[in-house]
């Protein structure tokens, strides 16, 4: 397993931790197996729990496989280059993302994207395309879908998109 460099786990951590509760669920459903293949009932029953730990270690595997993949982009998601909002938008249509579980889609008419995570509810990894200063004087970089709602929404907001100022109220 890699060292720790950080205070916050890496994914390859999170990907280490992973294949051992799929190798402790690998030999659970050995051990299981072993107890089925006996002869005296009262060991083949002892199975069954076996049984439900291998599913239940196998459900954590997959938990913790997908909180790898989550913290792979939050950590990309700090990119100076990148927008700086902390949730996803469409690239194509902006803010119409509606998320279920692991999964995110578009909800513009016609548009067919979807992605095979909560992008939703995850830090944007779109490139930064403006600077948005708000009426307080706070900025932020922000890629062109989210420069544009904040735009259309935040009064006082100004956007400025390569090298020309807009600005909203």
């Amino acid at each position: 397993m890699p060292e720790p460099t950080t205070p916050e786990p890496l994914p390859a951590e999170l990907r280490a931790l992973a294949a051992e509760a799929d190798a402790l669920a690998e030999r659970t459903a050995e051990m299981a197996a072993r107890l089925e293949a006996t002869d005296d009932g009262h060991l083949q029953r002892l199975a069954q729990p076996m049984n439900k730990a291998t599913d239940d270690l196998a459900g954590y595997t997959g938990e913790i496989a997908r909180t790898a993949e989550s913290l792979a982009r939050v950590r990309v998601s700090r990119d100076p280059h990148l927008c700086d909002v902390p949730w996803g938008v469409c690239p194509v249509h902006g803010v119409t993302l509606h998320s279920l579980g692991d999964r995110a889609w578009c909800t513009a008419t016609g548009c067919d994207n979807s992605w095979d995570y909560d992008r939703l509810h995850t830090p944007c990894t779109e490139p930064a395309a403006a600077i948005a200063t708000d009426r307080d004087g706070v900025t932020g970089s922000l890629c062109s879908a989210h420069a544009s709602d904040a735009a259309r929404r935040l009064d006082g907001c100004s956007i400025e998109y390569l090298g020309h100022r807009t600005t909203n109220g």
